[in-house]
């Protein structure tokens, strides 16, 4: 089902629901078109999300926030759960759909390989195999947004029918994660799941990617993030960073500059001088994912 799209000039974008017995595992579809007569930089922050972006045409180059690298220019990607931000760059057109996975659904969908996404973005036609580029052919054969979404549910219906689920204590370790946003401590962790800390590292890292301490570092990020942009005011100083797990306001700053690559007060200016493009700043419902580096 198409939700909402957004017409203006030279972007479109169009975000679908998907359908019911999806929404454990897929938490939106989105359609855009966009095009830009200079190049576009987009910081994109940490997030419990795994992204798959299928394009139609155009490419992003895809480097890291906090330590820059040559980069990669990538057409369509699978992203994995990253501890650090990426900048991600494109011109021209950019024309396409991403889908935002949970961890779970990521692992249910494509199996041990969503755990090697972890830390790193991909060409998703390499890491994900044949049938994926078909679908991704099919999609962009498709009539409109619509039938696009639909071809996506019946894709990740037929996947999740036989993927392979998460191990139960995984499951129940990374609801204790979320639910605590990242403050639950490691120990408690072992003591629930009865392993040892290196099991308990070696099968997160199996399943999502990162290491438990990693995951825990992502989640308080993201309530940081949701704290700082709620528009009616927010805890400030050390009362925020003590409701978000940082011992003081200085040890929030060096922990959200080691993994975004600035400082907290430098992306929210970023998102500010974005308010007024013709895009949704993120990418995701629920979730702080971006700021537009060069809007002005």
């Amino acid at each position: 089902m198409v939700q909402d799209t957004l017409p203006a000039a030279g972007y479109t974008m169009a975000v679908g629901a998907p359908a019911s017995p999806l929404r454990r595992y897929v938490l939106d579809y989105r359609g855009y078109r966009m095009v830009l007569d200079r190049p576009r930089r987009r910081l994109e922050v940490p997030t419990d999300v795994v992204t798959l972006a299928l394009a139609f045409e155009g490419t992003m180059r895809l480097s890291d926030a906090v330590a820059p690298t040559a980069g990669v220019r990538l057409g369509s990607i699978a992203a994995g759960l990253r501890r650090t931000a990426t900048i991600a760059e494109h011109a021209g057109v950019l024309y396409g759909l991403s889908v935002s996975l949970t961890p779970q659904g990521a692992f249910r969908a494509f199996g041990p390989v969503a755990g090697e996404l972890g830390g790193q973005w991909a060409e998703a036609g390499d890491v994900l195999g044949p049938r994926l580029r078909t679908l991704a052919g099919r999609l962009a054969d498709a009539p409109d947004w619509r039938a696009r979404f639909a071809l996506l549910d019946g894709y990740f219906t037929a996947l999740f029918a036989y993927g392979p689920a998460w191990e139960p204590s995984i499951t129940w370790a990374w609801h204790q994660l979320r639910r605590s946003h990242g403050l639950v401590p490691i120990r408690t962790l072992v003591e629930g799941t009865g392993w040892s800390r290196r099991r308990l590292e070696l099968r997160f890292r199996d399943h999502l990617g990162l290491a438990p301490k990693q995951a825990a570092g992502i989640l308080r990020l993201q309530r940081t993030l949701r704290l700082l942009t709620t528009p009616d005011g927010h805890p400030a100083g050390a009362d925020l960073a003590a409701l978000c797990g940082y011992y003081d306001q200085s040890h929030l700053d060096r922990a959200f500059r080691g993994m975004v690559g600035c400082s907290p007060r430098e992306f929210l200016a970023s998102r500010c001088s974005a308010a007024a493009l013709p895009e949704p700043t993120d990418r995701v419902v629920g979730r702080v994912t971006s700021a537009v580096l060069n809007a002005g």
